[in-house]
């Protein structure tokens, strides 16, 4: 038992419009750069989680926007983003499929599970899992926070389980 269970939540989640689908480079860049010919580093961070679905870390940010500013520039242009986009989702091949099941549970776009509501996805959509939510939850969450970021549920997918 385990990641399947979370196979069938995530596409149920997915099928009954628990999340909206990602948004497109530009659109983001429009809606959070507040009018302004960049994104700084707080707009960066809300432009990719409308566009991935996660929060990043704010460090991962900060290397983000020095990567991709240009010189003499408070922050990161819409060209600059839209590679930097374009980079991300490359970089990400393989984990797209995690990011989009995860993103499916994180209904409200935390960036993170919390035990309530991943009790409520697994009871709305997959009654075999819902029996089991709070012990699966508690497997996947690795730190003991009582949370499940993107990088634990991405590790019980793996089959890494959390240390006691």
């Amino acid at each position: 038992f385990g990641s399947s269970a979370l196979l069938s939540i995530s596409g149920a989640a997915q099928c009954c419009g628990g999340r909206r689908s990602s948004m497109e480079p530009a659109a983001a860049f429009a809606e959070f750069s507040g009018g302004k010919e960049y994104l700084d580093l707080e707009d960066l961070s809300c432009a990719l989680i409308a566009i991935f679905g996660s929060k990043p870390k704010k460090q991962e940010c900060r290397d983000l926007l020095e990567k991709f500013s240009v010189q003499g520039t408070d922050g990161i242009g819409p060209a600059p983003f839209e590679a930097l986009v374009t980079e991300r989702r490359r970089l990400l091949g393989d984990r797209d499929r995690a990011h989009r099941m995860f993103r499916a549970l994180d209904v409200e776009g935390h960036g993170f599970l919390d035990i309530r509501r991943f009790q409520e996805a697994c009871s709305g959509t997959c009654r075999p899992a819902a029996a089991r939510s709070v012990e699966i939850f508690y497997d996947m969450d690795r730190s003991k926070s009582g949370t499940v970021s993107f990088e634990d549920f991405e590790a019980y997918l793996a089959g890494v389980r959390a240390q006691v």
